[in-house]
This record gives C-alpha cells, structure tokens and sequence, in this order.
C-alpha cells in the first residue's frame, strides 16, 4: 500500500507542533481552512480515523458531487491531514495517524461539528419520552466560540435530571457546558399562547434537530396531530 504524504504547511500550519490555542479561536477564524464542505469532509474522515473512505461513498454520504470533493481531497492529501491507497480501480482515503496535529484536529471537530452527534447519540436512549429536540443559540447560526456553552431544548415527558445524566459524559468528552432546557408539551403550549418571550424567540430560531423536525414542532406546539 502506497500512501501519499505532503507537508500540512500547504494549510497554514504545521504538522509537527500545534501553534494555536484552539479554545481561544473564534470559528468565523476557522473559516479559511474549514469551508462547510471541508468541515463536513474533516468531520467524516477525522473522526472515524479507522474507516477508509472511497470517493463515491464521501459523496453520497456528504451529499455532494464527486467533483467538489476532488479537490478538497488533493488539498488534505498534499496537507499530510489524509493518505490515501489503492485498491483495484478504487482510490480510498483516510486519516493520517502519522499527522502531529491529528488529535488537535479531531478535538476542534468533535467540539464543533461532531457535538450534534454526540448529543444525538446521548439523548437516543431517552427517545421514548421525548418529542422535540434540538440545539439552537449561537451554535445553531454557526456563530458561537469553541468554548462557548451549547443551548438545548427537549420537549417531552421527561424531567431534566434524565437529561442531565445523559448529558454529563458528552460534556466530559467535549469539554463544553450543555445548557438544557426541558418541558412538556403541555406547558410549552401554554406558554406560547399566553406570548412567552423566550420560547416565541426559540420558536422563531435557527435550529439542529436531533429528535423530531420543523414540521413536528409545529404540530406540537399547535396541539394538532395528523
């Protein structure tokens, strides 16, 4: 198995040393290097560093062409952040273990990208008694700092000691507060007929939903069921 391997300062930095204090850094900063398709790409490649990916298989599973990713691809490769081999007619990529900044990385996108993920993960045992969940606030518009806290909302049956014992080891792994808030059905349709500000603003607020969707927001809020 050939690999290729390239210099990471091609990125701006360099893979030996990590030069920046990643907890200080303003995600807008990030911007350069972590367009949303190269952020949706790292997220896939550096956070299942086992798994070796095949072009089409990025593509379908990113949901975009092949042809957009053939040069993020080139630019990681030439980064040293992936190798790639192959394998018959098939070019698969990966992780670079060997890259010096390879947990750094994976520890920005597991803070950022892959936050969703994890709490989606947490909340999935939970799922029974939950109707609505997501995450919204500055994380949801994509305009938060790393260290910033993340702001979920859960609307179901539940109480919010279940979710904050759910929430404890994606906070450790994170390093992040996760702020939930939790209420029924019930009294989130009071609330929002008697005109609660807050939950009117989060009504109205870009939203990542990790249990439900828009439309089952709706129709829960409303009263109505299909």
């Amino acid at each position: 198995m050939t690999k290729n391997r390239y210099n990471c300062t091609n990125l701006g930095y360099n893979c030996t040393r990590n030069p920046y204090n990643w907890s200080q850094v303003n995600s807008s900063l990030l911007d350069p290097i972590f367009s949303n398709l190269r952020r949706k790409l790292l997220a896939a490649l550096l956070l299942q560093p086992e798994k070796q990916w095949y072009m089409l298989e990025l593509a379908n599973y990113l949901s975009v062409s092949r042809s957009s990713l053939q040069g993020e691809l080139e630019t990681l490769l030439k980064s040293e952040i992936l190798v790639s081999h192959k394998d018959g007619r098939r070019v698969y990529y990966q992780a670079n273990k060997d890259c010096q900044i390879l947990p750094e990385l994976q520890s920005i996108l597991t803070k950022t990208v892959g936050v969703v993920a994890l709490v989606k993960k947490a909340l999935k045992p939970l799922a029974k008694k939950i109707e609505i969940a997501f995450i919204y606030g500055s994380f949801a518009q994509s305009s938060e700092l790393v260290s910033s806290d993340i702001d979920l909302f859960v609307a179901g049956n539940i109480g919010l000691a279940d979710i904050a014992v759910a929430l404890r080891s994606v906070q450790r792994e994170i390093n992040r507060d996760i702020n939930p808030v939790v209420i029924s059905i019930d009294e989130a349709q009071r609330k929002l007929l008697s005109g609660d500000h807050f939950l009117t603003s989060v009504k109205k607020a870009n939203k990542l939903f990790l249990i439900g969707a828009e439309s089952d927001l709706g129709k829960a809020f409303s009263g109505k069921q299909d």
